[in-house]
């Protein structure tokens, strides 16, 4: 028979003195840890200051034709891109695609909240890419939605008539963000778009126009994103300014004096001093577009397809991408390698039929009437001298620096051309009304069914350049499941451009962003280089 062992009440009270002795040890164990290992709050900053080179035309993601990263701090879509460019969750918690492919179900967190406190329902969902359908300017986005079905209170359903190949770019990004549509209505959309409401990680406070606008912490921000630690409110940042300094020198000059944390736009004249500064990190993504000349083919003589393939062999793209210092990749078709659809084989035909050849573009001009009969340099037809106004935009540096090299180079072929400086916003304006010659344009989609009909369709964009061949490849295109049926019209749509010529390509770029080495914890994701702040600490200099 076993024994029981008699314990008695000295030797119990010996026992629990020692389970307390270790429970003290260890909390003041853990304790030390934290305060030696773990900085306190205190030790950072708690504004973080991004430059950025222009101001953006409103701020409801609904209501501009372009977007920046106050869009991206302020709003929150439903799927995101990761690193791979995977599709994950972000607002909603979870996603299902259908077999045939045609509907997309979403489901969102019980407790989402606007970041005014409004509940956030599959019906605000609802209403707010129906409100996008109403009022953006890329509403054609949605043109395969058929309609969105709230299936319960946390439950959204988008059912497509065709495969939403295009749509996806949109969904996942901050113009498929969702906007509080009754706010929105409460406020009304000129307001909305100065003081809009979204879920995104941080508010608007305030936007003093030519200077800044500063956002404030959203309390009820929650992501879903696999990438991030934090799923919600930065713990360290309180609020982020964003700047708007378009001289370049003085953007790089305030990122090394430490008055700006993160910079955006990196002059090509500092890239290779930063690589060399130990204070910053440099990070960058491949553009999802491409940097190209747009040219209205409806006024004389650029509606004569000779001029423009002048234009086209006259321009020396090396001589660009060394005056960029090898911070762009030169480019002679209209995808770029990070694009979907993207077909090598385009590019190198492009390449290899629009090599730089000023023999050739001499040669039409002389075919098209033009030749220089008094020796003055330029070429003239009927007694008018060849002479085009280039719009060249001040707040896009890389475009606004070759264009004195475009002028140059044109000017080798009897092309004057007069450099007009101004806005990109204004220089979108002009040429929408189509009130230009040539204008220095770039686009950064990643989906080429949400782009290129905006830069070459009349009916999209009241642009001037208009092939019933290229608008029923693009609307397949867009209709089309299969990757490679979709690759194969989308090449198509590329080789037609490249003989009517409506725009001449210049280079891809590549989006730089400078960081203060005190900023720790930064995710750059790409296609765009959107900066991810969930987890940033800034640590106090000193």
């Amino acid at each position: 028979m076993k024994r029981r062992k008699i314990v008695t009440r000295k030797e119990a009270i010996t026992k629990v003195q020692a389970v307390i002795i270790c429970v003290i040890v260890v909390v003041a164990a853990c304790i030390a840890t934290y305060y030696f290992t773990t900085p306190s709050p205190e030790e950072y900053k708690r504004t973080l200051v991004i430059a950025i080179p222009e101001e953006p035309e409103g701020l409801d993601p609904q209501q501009v034709s372009w977007t920046n990263e106050i869009h991206d701090l302020v709003f929150q879509w439903l799927v995101t891109y990761d690193a791979e460019m995977n599709l994950v969750p972000d607002l909603a918690e979870s996603f299902e695609i259908s077999e045939d492919g045609l509907s997309v179900t979403f489901y969102l967190p019980e407790d989402a909240k606007f970041s005014n406190g409004d509940p956030l329902t599959a019906d605000c969902v609802k209403s707010s890419v129906e409100r996008y359908m109403d009022i953006s300017v890329y509403a054609e986005d949605y043109i395969s939605l058929d309609h969105a079905e709230v299936i319960d209170e946390h439950t959204v359903k988008y059912v497509f008539k065709t495969p939403p190949t295009a749509v996806w770019a949109t969904i996942a990004s901050n113009y498929g963000a969702v906007v509080d549509t009754e706010a929105a209505a409460d406020k009304g959309d000129e307001l909305f778009n100065l003081e809009p409401v979204g879920c995104g990680p941080y508010k608007v406070k305030e936007w003093v126009h030519g200077s800044h606008v500063t956002l404030v912490r959203n309390e009820h921000y929650e992501t879903n994103v696999p990438f991030a630690e934090n799923k919600g409110p930065n713990p360290y940042i309180d609020e982020v300014i964003i700047r708007f300094i378009p001289e370049d020198l003085t953007r790089a000059s305030e990122l090394e004096a430490g008055t700006v944390d993160i910079l955006r736009g990196v002059p090509i004249d500092f890239i290779s001093r930063f690589e060399e500064n130990p204070e910053i990190t440099l990070y960058y993504v491949t553009t999802p577009g491409l940097n190209y000349i747009l040219i209205n083919v409806r006024r004389p003589p650029l509606d004569d397809v000779r001029v423009r393939q002048a234009i086209m062999y006259a321009v020396n793209r090396e001589e660009l991408k060394n005056a960029l210092e090898d911070t762009v990749l030169a480019w002679y078709s209209i995808l770029s390698p990070s694009m979907s659809c993207y077909n090598s084989s385009v590019e190198n035909y492009g390449e290899a039929e629009y090599a730089y050849n000023l023999e050739k573009a001499k040669a039409l001009l002389e075919d098209a009437g033009w030749v220089d009969t008094n020796g003055d340099g330029t070429v003239d037809k009927d007694g008018r001298e060849l002479v085009l106004e280039l719009f060249s935009p001040t707040d896009r540096p890389l475009l606004k620096r070759v264009g004195p090299l475009i002028k140059d180079h044109l000017s080798k072929v009897g092309i004057r051309v007069d450099i007009k400086e101004f806005a990109y916003s204004y220089i979108r304006e002009k040429t929408n009304a189509w009130e230009f010659d040539l204008a220095l344009r770039l686009y950064s989609w990643s989906a080429p069914g949400g782009i290129i009909p905006y830069i070459v369709h009349s009916e999209y964009a009241n642009l001037t350049y208009s092939n019933p061949e290229v608008d029923h490849l693009m609307e397949t295109a867009i209709e089309t499941a299969d990757e490679t049926e979709r690759t194969e019209l989308w090449s198509r749509v590329q080789l037609i451009l490249l003989e009517d010529l409506p725009l001449v390509p210049l280079f891809v770029s590549k989006e730089y962003t400078a960081v203060r080495s005190e900023v720790e914890d930064l995710i750059v994701l790409p296609p765009y280089g959107q900066l991810i702040i969930n987890d940033v600490k800034i640590r106090k200099e000193g």
